[in-house]
């Protein structure tokens, strides 16, 4: 008819008919592509670090030997708590390890031994090389307990344990050489070193069983032997 009004094209959306979404499903789209895009990035930090599809480094054989021989003394075994933490003005990212470590101790055989046999009194007095410890500490798997966190703006605590992880053996071998850990070791390599030596002596010199040993460390204190005094002034009378 004529002076109608034109009727609207099925399907199509005139310029003033612009579709307006509501701001529930605005937020709720931009929160999807938040998860995306954190999921994208996190995935890709994982594999970078080391968490996920990343290679193993090349399998090795080195051979060593041991110059001169080894006197295997003792040890002891150890829970550790190594810990870690990272802190910034985006909060402190805090990862631990448990682990149970096995700390041996050892002489080597072609150091100096300072050695003096009184066949009158029967003593011997003994000055041995200083003991030290194995490195590569050893550490039980079974053993291991493993926990990681991070700060309230952070997404860093995969990495902050991988690098914990790399210091441990760092941290063992500097406990294993402390003052305190090779005091507690000197008790029983001192056993130890009474025993090879009662065995040289009753191979070599019919040692008799009553005989006394008497071993320190050259590391140890108090083991000097000032003025003009010898290792005879200090043998038992």
């Amino acid at each position: 008819m004529a002076g109608s009004a034109p009727s609207p094209v099925r399907g199509r959306l005139l310029p003033n008919q612009r579709r307006r979404y509501p701001i529930k499903t605005k937020l709720i789209t931009f929160i999807v592509c938040c998860a995306l895009l954190w999921w994208w990035w996190h995935t890709k930090f994982k594999q970078a670090n080391g968490h996920a599809g990343s290679r193993s480094p090349p399998s090795e054989l080195i051979p060593f030997r041991t110059p001169g021989g080894i006197l295997h003394t003792n040890g002891f075994i150890k829970t550790e708590d190594l810990r870690r933490d990272s802190s910034s003005w985006r909060g402190t990212t805090s990862s631990g390890i448990r682990l149970n470590a096995t700390y041996r101790y050892e002489i080597e055989l072609r150091r100096n031994w300072n050695i003096h046999i009184d066949d009158t009194r029967k003593v011997v007095f003994v000055v041995a090389p200083a003991i030290r410890p194995q490195v590569p500490v050893a550490v039980d798997s079974r053993t291991v307990y493993e926990w990681t966190e991070s700060g309230w703006a952070r997404f860093d605590k995969w990495d902050n344990l991988q690098t914990l992880r790399s210091e441990v053996s760092h941290s063992l071998e500097k406990l294993a050489a402390s003052n305190g850990y090779i005091e507690v070791a000197r008790g029983q390599a001192r056993i130890t070193v009474e025993e090879f030596v009662a065995d040289w002596l009753l191979k070599q010199r019919n040692w008799p069983a009553n005989g006394v040993i008497k071993v320190y460390f050259a590391d140890e204190p108090g083991i000097h032997f000032p003025g003009q005094t010898t290792l005879k002034d200090f043998l038992p009378q």
